[in-house]
């Protein structure tokens, strides 16, 4: 990538700095969180990631969600050799802090490339640490 900036490019190296921030913030997985009276809903966009490629727990005051996708397109009857071949593989992790939760109470809902995670308020702190199912 760096050879498509010309060296005599004034700010280059500046520039070559945003496109990157550019190109990890779009890997960045989307999250909202939204506060109710009684709870946290939180939505994460996944699009592409199978259920089974998900973890989320809530340890210590911090949720985190985390999510990996490797994608490859081989079959055994194909005789043909590769003159090119991309393989795509992506990781996520997000991390928050949301304090005062009832853990046993989480729930956690993938539909769609997106997962929902319902986090019930408690009223009380520090309770143990708990991984979530997700449905």
């Amino acid at each position: 990538m760096a050879n498509l900036i010309p060296r005599d490019f004034a700010g280059g190296e500046e520039l070559l700095g945003k496109l990157m921030n550019s190109f990890w913030q779009e890997r960045q997985m989307n999250t909202d969180i939204k506060e109710y009276e009684d709870k946290y809903l939180v939505q994460a966009d996944l699009p592409g990631i199978k259920k089974e490629n998900i973890r989320v727990s809530y340890v210590n005051n911090t949720l985190t969600i985390s999510a990996a996708q490797t994608e490859t397109t081989e079959t055994e009857e194909d005789f043909g050799h590769y003159l090119r071949k991309e393989r795509s593989s992506s990781a996520y992790q997000r991390t928050f802090t949301i304090t005062d939760i009832d853990d046993e109470s989480i729930k956690a809902v993938f539909e769609d490339g997106v997962l929902t995670l319902t986090l019930p308020k408690a009223s009380y702190k520090d309770a143990p640490a708990k991984n979530i199912p997700i449905e």
